[in-house]
């Protein structure tokens, strides 16, 4: 067996924190496997993470350099290694162009006395087949209309995740679940697995997308087959990247704005389609992503409303984040990648605490008919619809930019009930469900525990 092996080593400070940097090294024509494996040590105070990818030769600049990207495994794989046929989840198997290689390292956290790294790189003219994912042969089904349910955030073994694809949809099928996105960090070796399309594995379907994951805020991609740049260090490339991104025709979901959320720290939101509003249980922080929802609506963007679970632990608890909680329920022609996607957009969409609800609709009627959530009413006096399944002994209640408007005690399965409502200066109506309510006159209050939130009716003034 021919084999050549090479070592590299470096230290950072922690000025470097949360930037990137490139190991350049020779592949030569004979190469058949690659392995990298890799430590780091910090020092002084602080937390200590270096993450990990690679690049075959090719550009390295935004976005263009992404067409020679090979894969990324954040910090949960010490070691990886990819050939032509197979490769480590996280990484894209394939030939090995001869040429300059890069193995990329992301300084995500780095302590106050600095960050020493060592990068061991094998290459051998032996092609590997162990240890990559089984190629799934996904089934049909057949597509249908109305209310669909699902989960738009979760992890498989492709990233931090510790369930593969079909595990992840047999769980999934058990809960009742129409469909799951498998969002994993900064790679799409998952969707290669897939067939680089969105298929029903289990019954049930699987969406493509991928979590781009920055160091100063998460956003989802859905609808894609390759991974987004990731690497972004300042406003102006975040917007290159979703400029991008929806020429492509991906639709782009802000992720989890808050403490722990990791939070958003990115000036800007308004380039996306939605808001990770609901995001694992609803104590987790989520009030502060509600605020913050609001305050864009306020302003004028018009963000959608998601939900989403950001499960890793599938075949175990997962604590805070479980598959299914919180449930996104979309209202599609036909549940399809296509019909997903427009339903999102069309946003006739609401998300619960969990697959079996509460379940909630909004709707506004005025002297132009019958609008549903997602949709525009004129802002004149208009009838306000709201209808709540499966929450008795709960509360509801109708919020608007100016407010809360109106507070109903739910004292039956199914309930249902209009109001007037002056719209005239208003830009936007939305309905929520409180399982428990400290104060439910305020939109905000910590202690209020949501179980069901719907996407608005704005008003066109």
């Amino acid at each position: 067996m021919r084999s050549e092996r090479a070592c590299f080593s470096g230290r950072v400070g922690r000025e470097q924190a949360g930037s990137y940097g490139y190991i350049p090294f020779e592949v030569p024509g004979w190469a058949r496997t690659i392995e990298v494996q890799y430590a780091y040590r910090g020092y002084g105070e602080g937390e200590c993470t270096v993450d990990i990818g690679l690049f075959e030769p090719g550009s390295l600049e935004l976005i263009e350099g992404m067409e020679h990207f090979r894969g990324w495994s954040g910090s949960n794989k010490k070691a990886f290694y990819v050939s032509e046929r197979s490769a480590t989840p996280s990484y894209i198997p394939g030939p090995l162009r001869p040429g300059v290689w890069h193995v990329i390292l992301g300084f995500y956290k780095v302590p106050t006395g600095g960050c020493e790294y060592e990068v061991i790189v094998a290459i051998t003219d032996e092609a590997r087949v162990e240890g990559g994912s089984a190629a799934l042969e996904p089934g049909e089904a057949g597509s249908r209309g109305g209310w669909v349910r699902g989960d738009f955030h979760a992890h498989s073994v492709h990233s931090d995740g510790d369930s593969t694809l079909r595990e992840i949809a047999a769980r999934a099928r058990e809960l009742g679940l129409d469909f799951v996105a498998v969002t994993d960090h900064n790679t799409h070796s998952h969707i290669a697995e897939l067939g680089y399309r969105s298929a029903f594995v289990e019954g049930v379907l699987l969406l493509r997308g991928v979590e781009v994951t920055t160091y100063k805020g998460h956003f989802n991609v859905f609808g894609v087959s390759f991974t987004p740049d990731f690497r972004i260090r300042s406003e102006s490339e975040l917007l290159r990247v979703a400029q991008h991104l929806r020429e492509r025709g991906a639709v782009v979901s802000v992720n989890h704005p808050k403490p722990l959320g990791p939070d958003w720290e990115w000036a800007t939101m308004s380039f996306a389609h939605l808001v990770e509003v609901f995001h694992a249980i609803w104590e987790f922080n989520n009030y502060v992503s509600l605020r913050k929802w609001d305050e864009q609506l306020r302003r004028g963007a018009r963000l959608g409303l998601i939900g989403g679970s950001d499960a890793h632990k599938v075949k175990g608890y997962g604590g805070v984040s479980q598959l299914g909680v919180p449930t996104t329920w979309v209202y599609v022609d036909e549940l399809s990648e296509r019909g997903l996607l427009e339903g999102l957009l069309r946003q006739r969409v609401f998300v619960s605490k969990s697959p079996e609800g509460p379940r909630a609709e909004l709707a506004v009627r005025s002297a132009g008919g019958l609008v549903h959530m997602g949709g525009y009413a004129e802002a004149s006096r208009v009838e306000v619809v709201v209808s709540v399944e499966g929450a008795a002994g709960q509360q509801a209640r109708l919020v608007s930019d100016r407010g809360v408007e109106a507070v109903w005690t739910l004292d039956q399965h199914s309930f249902s009930r209009s109001v007037e409502l002056d719209a005239r200066d208003l830009g936007f109506v939305r309905l929520e469900v409180l399982e428990e309510a400290c104060d439910a006159w305020d939109p905000y209050h910590m202690e209020n525990l949501v179980s069901a939130l719907t996407a608005p009716v704005f008003f066109r003034r």
